[in-house]
């Protein structure tokens, strides 16, 4: 598959859809500003990063660990046919995540849905660190708050989980969470300003993620097509 363009696309989901991510972890992004030492944006700086690092490595591991179990799935098939597979996965994805943006497809919000008990006991200790009182604590805070239920994220770990191997897996997930990075980091240091800004992007992003998601989708279906029609 297109390792190059998945992870451009991954990018640029996590980027176009961080008007999500603003709406599931903004208020704490936005906290974690206030509760840095007053005076010092360079400080509340560092509060934002470490968050975001906590954050995007947790990502880093779901992707890793999806990536392995689906390279081990795919392993007794045939490499054709597996490859096939990946991308129509990836483009099923796409378009999913392209209509959420568009038009509020509530899928996202279903598969959520499939989070919330784990999430349940992981929250008491995620709050039991807020307000963080230095880096570190908002590094943690970052680590735990990836476990939050989120159907963009959920979502994009069925990418990851097709990948190929745990390296793609969790460049995907990375290149996902690198691409929230300005709006979450953003909030946390400009509080509501970029919220405003980034709901324009919305609509023009979620098109050409389902471009990306109908072009992946289009070569394997008419390679199948094709096939079909040459023993007929």
């Amino acid at each position: 598959m297109d390792s190059e363009l998945t992870l451009v696309a991954a990018l640029l989901i996590g980027f176009v859809g961080s008007t999500h991510c603003l709406g599931m972890c903004g208020g704490i992004a936005g906290a974690l500003g206030s509760s840095a030492p007053k005076g010092s944006a360079l400080t509340a700086a560092s509060y934002a990063m470490a968050y975001n690092t906590g954050r995007i490595t947790s990502y880093a591991l779901f992707g890793a660990v999806v990536g392995f179990l689906g390279a081990v799935a795919g392993s007794g098939l045939d490499s054709q046919v597996w490859l096939g597979l990946l991308r129509v996965v990836t483009g099923l994805v796409m378009v999913g995540i392209g209509l959420y943006l568009l038009v509020n497809w509530s899928g996202l919000r279903r598969i959520e849905a499939l989070g919330a008990g784990l999430w349940r006991h992981i929250s008491p200790l995620a709050r039991r660190l807020l307000p963080p009182r230095n880096q570190i604590q908002a590094f943690a805070v970052g680590g735990l708050w990836g476990w939050l239920p989120c159907g963009l994220v959920y979502t994009m770990l069925l990418t990851a989980a097709v990948s190929g191997s745990t390296l793609s897996g969790a460049s995907v997930m990375i290149a996902f969470g690198l691409g929230t990075l300005p709006a979450m980091a953003g909030v946390t240091v400009a509080g509501n300003l970029l919220r405003k800004h980034m709901f324009k992007l919305r609509r023009a992003g979620g098109s050409l993620i389902l471009a990306f998601g109908i072009w992946t989708l289009a070569t394997p279906l008419w390679h199948a097509l094709h096939t079909s029609h040459g023993m007929h």
